[in-house]
């Protein structure tokens, strides 16, 4: 099937996140590094729901509901962001394992205007990952330690 290898990328980097957030405590990841910016557990907090949450935005949700979403769906401790790192990642793939050829060429309109089609929303998942655990191994190497995990294979 054409969507696991972006399914195994993927994977890699949720491993390597997980691997990342057991190496740091809370009060270390509280730490905020730029003025007005989301501290490193807050960025941590929002890539454990971006399978999810960005897969409900390709699901055509309105702001209204995503913002409860985020509401019903905001881990608080290292151990649920571990734990929804893994499960909104099977969920995803769960899903996507699901579709058919046609329904992964369906265009689906995000709340703001923009329109993909499914499998487009999966690699914009993917970079939206991987954008964010990026900027989250930048910030805990300059501000606390490096976090020694692979960021490739």
């Amino acid at each position: 099937m054409i969507i696991t290898p972006i399914f195994n990328q993927l994977n890699i980097a949720i491993q390597s996140l997980i691997h990342m957030s057991e190496q740091f405590t809370e009060e270390e990841l509280s730490k905020c590094p730029i003025t007005n910016k989301r501290s490193m557990m807050e960025v941590l907090i929002h890539i454990a729901v971006i399978c999810r949450a960005d897969y409900v935005i390709s699901c055509e949700a309105t702001i209204d509901e995503m913002s409860e979403f985020y509401k019903r769906n905001e881990p608080i401790t290292l151990s649920e962001i571990r734990r929804d790192l893994s499960a909104n990642y099977q969920y995803l793939y769960q899903v996507y394992a699901g579709y058919t050829q046609e329904e992964l060429h369906e265009i689906k309109t995000s709340y703001w205007g923009v329109s993909y089609s499914r499998y487009e929303w999966l690699l914009e998942i993917v970079a939206h990952v991987y954008h964010h655990r990026g900027q989250l191994h930048s910030m805990l190497a300059q501000n606390v330690r490096d976090p020694l995990v692979a960021l490739f294979q």
